[in-house]
């Protein structure tokens, strides 16, 4: 299993590391893009390296990953208009590969035409700006291959539902012991 993660300017760091760190324990590999730059500085001022660069839907051939990984943070707000990346997130939900985004993120699929009649979760105050799809107030909700959930209080538990959907629920049970996760 393979996924790219996006990081664009001003991403919510937990949101983004979470997931790198958990995927990297389940042996998921985890590909990091810096949008524009590979130095990408998050909402709380850390400065990350990221793997790769992209700049243009063809910086990430899909048929090289399995998923795609949108950490939120106030970042989203510029990255709604970046119509590389809505392509990108067209392209991995038609070709039927798995999408996640949390917090504000789900509004990049709304903005990618992706949420129609899905269920999805995210951020409460992001709520109102997305006006397709079903919302639930959940912390984590899995609609087909489309992975949503509500922000940094709930990056942990989303990030071994990934593990559970990718890899097994036992994998998922005993990383979330390993890690003295209660909630699991």
């Amino acid at each position: 299993m393979r996924v790219a993660l996006i990081l664009g300017k001003n991403f919510e760091e937990i949101e983004a590391i979470t997931p790198i760190d958990i995927l990297r324990r389940a042996q998921i590999e985890v590909v990091t893009y810096g949008v524009g730059t590979k130095e990408v500085t998050g909402s709380h001022q850390i400065t990350v390296q990221a793997d790769e660069l992209f700049e243009k839907t063809e910086d990430i051939d899909i048929e090289d990953f399995d998923g795609l990984l949108l950490p939120g943070g106030p970042g989203v707000q510029e990255l709604v208009k970046n119509e590389a990346l809505l392509e990108l997130i067209r392209r991995f939900v038609k070709a039927e590969k798995w999408v996640y985004a949390v917090c504000a993120a789900p509004l990049l699929l709304e903005r990618a035409g992706v949420l129609k009649n899905k269920n999805f979760t995210c951020y409460p105050g992001t709520v109102s700006s997305i006006t397709s799809g079903h919302h639930k107030n959940e912390p984590v909700v899995v609609d087909g291959k489309i992975v949503t959930s509500q922000g940094v209080g709930t990056s942990l538990l989303a990030s071994l539902k990934l593990v559970e959907l990718w890899v097994s629920d036992e994998e998922a049970r005993q990383l979330a012991e390993r890690v003295v996760f209660q909630g699991k």
